[in-house]
């Protein structure tokens, strides 16, 4: 009622205030004086200096029409990618109206609501309240009620700083609090690998409530399955992983889910890439015998500085007649074959074979042996057939009766010979399959009919494989393969070397051979049959790459678990696509055929699916730094407290949340008028000097 009164009251100075303060304070020292001195008008002298302060500060009586504002209240609705959750959604909606029937029950209040939108980054409240406070009136806020899962990733002690002082956030926080979320997390996780070695993770599994029972972990690599670890809740697992192969390894590390059902599957599963590197790469090059293109063979693999090459040439020839040396005297060191096909086989990543014919060499007693004894061909096709890389430069010997075809290697090779040798002029094309593949792809065109002609090619039957390029009446000239975890490379003809000198215009002879290394050597760019996906416009397309025709569907299984079919559309020859509108953030799995793989939608592992119970927890410093409260309401929206408003004081308590109200007003007409003319301030002030001037005089 004071403040009301006072709130009428104003000013008219007949001076400036400056000089009002000065007479006024002058008159109030006099008065101070006089008490000092124990002077009988100290009252009338204060009386005096209050009257002289009316007198020229002009009080005058305002009289205004008002008309109230509401305070605004702010909804921020959290419409993240967790609150898609079970009936976590259609909560918040029937919550916000609850909350907005309840603010309106309490007079006049301008509801305001902001969503909080899905994030890559997590849910980003504190961001979305900065900015939706930029467009409301500092003075008529009257607070935050903020309706989410509690699940917030930006919430640091310092946002209660941007909220005005008395202005409160409330936190509702929607979910089941009883149900369960088993979650898989990487403590440790390399961004990079040697290939053939270990990558070192380090996995732990969450599952709130259940500490210390046991769960296991599933392990793919580049979607193949590679193990299955038990692991203790609540700790840590080292888990060390094989890099299979050169650029891109998509890890998955998925944790069985808990009997009895969880909240949800998104978070049972990590995915990492890793990035597969080559150290060092070892060659192993055998020479058949000395001849026009071996030279080009030694000098493609040792332009390469990652590549360390072992060259062995072999020159015992035991059908040269007219020596004057021994058999065993030609050769300049002894071939040392029991290291490299038995002992150290599994320390090269590819082993070439340059026009070699099985032969016989002088042993010390006179007898005859195998340059290579079939049993190191055994160890070599068991090399290929778990993960080695072969290439054969084929010349007439393997057409002969000492073809390399004829040793227990035939069983990891594409084709056999037939027997023939063909001596006619003829220049190498691409087939179809050869324009569709990354080796020889980017040579598709005219270039493939103008490269330089070769003189000779190897009579063949393939097998099985892929034939990329043929000779005169589609005659096989290089033909490659997959042979169980391996890879097979074979040039049916030793006239390559002629690209390399550029006889007649040469030929892609460094190229094609540089990427025909890296094929055997697992590049994955290089592959003929690839499955990926990628994010455009919302859509996910899917891109399927193959040499034969890929028509049908793809299968999807989206983040939330949901699987999906789509139409393989063929756009040019081996490449097909199809799209799929996103289903929300995180890892989709592909498959099409015998091809699977993995792709992330934002980012792989989002932070938004890294936790997922709600909790109160998280908002707490936020409410309690600014006097709100942050309560459960469950999955129940009748449970919202009531709302009050409130002009000072506490703005929580038991079973209700109250907002702030300002008491905001606009004035729509102002009238002043004196108090009393100033001539009779002025008369009492002189009044009561001249009482006081009388009371000394006694």
């Amino acid at each position: 009622m004071i403040e009301s009164w006072l709130s009428s009251i104003g000013f008219d100075p007949l001076l400036p205030w400056l000089w009002v303060g000065v007479f006024v304070g002058l008159a109030a020292l006099s008065a101070l004086t006089a008490t000092i001195l124990r002077l009988r008008s100290d009252f009338q002298r204060l009386l005096a200096a209050l009257f002289l302060g009316l007198a020229l500060s002009g009080p005058q009586w305002v009289e205004e029409d008002r008309t109230p504002l509401p305070d605004t209240v702010l909804i921020l609705k959290d419409a993240s990618g967790s609150m898609d959750l079970g009936t976590r959604s259609t909560v918040a909606d029937e919550a916000e109206a609850v909350v907005r029937d309840r603010l309106t029950a309490t007079g006049a209040v301008d509801v305001v609501t902001v969503e909080v939108p899905a994030d890559p980054e997590g849910t980003r409240l504190a961001r979305t309240l900065n900015d939706a406070l930029a467009s409301v009136p500092t003075g008529r806020l009257g607070g935050v009620i903020a309706l989410t899962d509690g699940q917030v990733h930006d919430v640091p002690d310092a946002t209660a700083d941007i909220m005005p002082d008395g202005v409160p956030v409330h936190a509702l926080v929607i979910g089941d609090p009883d149900a369960r979320d088993r979650r898989i997390r990487a403590v440790t996780a390399p961004k990079f690998g040697v290939v053939g070695e270990m990558a070192d993770f380090e996995l732990r599994v969450d599952d709130p409530g259940f500490e210390g029972e046991r769960a296991e972990i599933e392990v793919r690599l580049n979607g193949e399955r590679k193990a299955r670890f038990p692991i203790t809740i609540g700790q840590t697992l080292p888990i060390p992983l094989e890099i299979e192969r050169r650029g891109r390894n998509i890890v998955e590390m998925s944790v069985i889910p808990a009997d009895g059902g969880e909240l949800t599957l998104n978070n049972n599963l990590f995915i990492a890439e890793i990035s597969g590197i080559r150290d060092q790469m070892r060659v192993l090059l055998i020479t058949g015998e000395p001849h026009n293109g071996g030279r080009s063979w030694r000098n493609l693999l040792k332009s390469d500085p990652a590549i360390e090459l072992v060259q062995f040439t072999i020159l015992t020839q035991p059908r040269v007649k007219n020596t004057n040396a021994a058999d065993r005297e030609l050769a300049l060191i002894r071939f040392p074959r029991d290291q490299l096909f038995e002992e150290r086989l599994d320390d090269f990543d590819l082993i070439i074979f340059d026009q070699y014919q099985r032969r016989n060499v002088p042993r010390m007693n006179g007898l005859f042996e195998p340059t290579i004894p079939p049993r190191y061909f055994s160890n070599i096709a068991r090399y290929v057939e778990d993960g080695g890389a072969l290439l054969l430069a084929t010349g007439p010997d393997f057409a002969s009766g000492d073809s390399l075809y004829l040793t227990p290697l035939a069983g990891v090779l594409p084709t056999r010979p037939s027997g023939e040798t063909l001596e006619d002029q003829f220049r190498p094309e691409l087939n179809d399959k050869g324009r569709l593949h990354p080796i020889t792809r980017s040579f598709a065109g005219r270039e493939d009919q103008n490269w330089g002609g070769w003189y000779r090619a190897i009579g063949n039957d393939p097998l099985s494989g892929n034939v990329l390029m043929e000779g005169q009446d589609g005659t096989p000239l290089f033909v490659i393969d997959r042979v169980g975890d391996g890879r097979v490379a074979m040039l049916m003809s030793d006239q390559a070397w002629l690209w390399a000198k550029g006889h007649d215009g040469g030929g892609p002879y460094r190229e094609m051979f540089r990427r025909t290394a890296h094929w055997l050597l697992g590049e994955p760019d290089l592959d003929g049959e690839t499955l990926s996906a990628r994010v455009e416009n919302d859509r996910l397309l899917v891109e399927r790459r193959t040499l034969d025709e890929a028509p049908g569907t793809a299968e999807i299984i989206a983040p939330d678990g949901s699987a999906s079919t789509i139409a393989m559309t063929e756009i040019e020859p081996g490449y097909y696509t199809g799209t799929l509108p996103t289903s929300g953030l995180g890892a989709y799995r592909l498959s099409h055929g015998t091809l699977s793989t993995v792709t992330a939608v934002g980012m792989l592992n989002p932070v938004e699916f890294s936790e997922l119970l709600p909790t109160a927890a998280k908002l707490a410093p936020l409410a309690n730094a600014t006097g709100g409260a942050a309560r459960m309401i469950g999955l129940d929206a009748q449970a919202v407290p009531d709302i009050r408003r409130v002009r000072s004081g506490a703005t929580a308590g038991s079973g209700w949340i109250g907002v702030r109200d300002n008491e905001a007003f606009t004035v729509t007409r102002s009238q002043r008028r004196p108090l009393a003319p100033p001539l009779i301030f002025f008369l009492a002030f002189f009044a009561a000097l001249a009482w006081g001037w009388m009371r000394e005089a006694k």
